[in-house]
């Protein structure tokens, strides 16, 4: 004889339940509702409270977190009286790692172009200092009508990149 699945045995205990948990809400003035299943501080489904309310053992809460068919039922309940469900610790934890990442790659940026907005700040200087230099020289050419070619210009060297 085939033994039975811990599966198909708690989720027969499960589904009357959770019909009678939601016809509770049901019953509840709409305005008024509030949730008929357990739930923490935090607004998630309490699932330890679930399985006492199923006089289970507490060693079969484990099946609610990994069994789909068990962490699915009792989440379309769950999301139908305004909780959290099964796993959504787990959701938020991976959106808050992503958001911390985005952050992280935000900040590497920023800290790229700050440096990149030095180097070009020192090419303006040394631009800036070229100009002068060639105002100077031009504003002598106007001056004596001699073109001055003793002195090197500040970045113009051929070395210099």
């Amino acid at each position: 004889m085939a033994q039975r699945s811990i599966t198909s045995d708690l989720l027969a205990m499960l589904e009357p339940w959770l019909d009678a948990q939601m016809e509770k809400w049901l019953t509840q003035p709409e305005t008024m509702r509030s949730p008929t299943l357990p739930a923490t501080v935090d607004n998630k489904v309490n699932v330890r409270e679930i399985t006492r309310a199923l006089a289970l053992a507490q060693s079969k809460e484990q099946h609610f977190y990994k069994k789909p068919e068990l962490r699915s039922a009792i989440n379309a309940v769950a999301e139908k009286q305004g909780l959290l469900g099964i796993g959504s610790r787990m959701q938020m934890e991976a959106a808050d790692q992503a958001m911390v990442n985005r952050m992280d790659r935000i900040q590497r940026g920023a800290a790229d172009l700050s440096r990149i907005l030095a180097e070009r700040e020192a090419v303006i200087e040394r631009q800036r200092a070229v100009i002068a230099a060639l105002k100077e020289q031009l504003r002598l050419r106007s001056e004596t009508g001699m073109t001055l070619r003793a002195c090197s210009l500040p970045g113009m060297g051929r070395d210099e990149n």
